[in-house]
């Protein structure tokens, strides 16, 4: 059975996020490559913790852990990449 872990409001001080960006891409075999292996950059989806927000670029947290108050598989995204964010109203229920 599993233990059931209470989250308050207070853990959850980063809002959760949806982000629709342009990433750079490139050939996994990168030498001599011809003309129609070229790729084109790619659309990622990324969800996550809303971790921090500049005029540059916002960083989105994969993963939490409460109890060391740390974040785990974050990548920074610049600004001019973003399509869209989509930030989730995610509240713990109340017991």
């Amino acid at each position: 059975m599993s233990k059931k872990y209470p989250i308050t409001a207070e853990q959850l001080k980063y809002p959760i996020a949806i982000v629709v960006w342009s990433d750079s891409c490139e050939p996994g075999d990168n030498a001599e490559v011809e003309a129609n292996e070229i790729p084109e950059p790619q659309v990622i989806v990324q969800a996550g913790h809303l971790v921090k927000e500049t005029r540059e670029y916002i960083s989105i947290a994969g993963a939490w852990k409460p109890d060391l108050k740390t974040y785990d598989y974050v990548i920074s995204i610049p600004r001019h990449a973003i399509r869209r964010i989509e930030r989730l109203n995610f509240l713990p229920e109340e017991n």
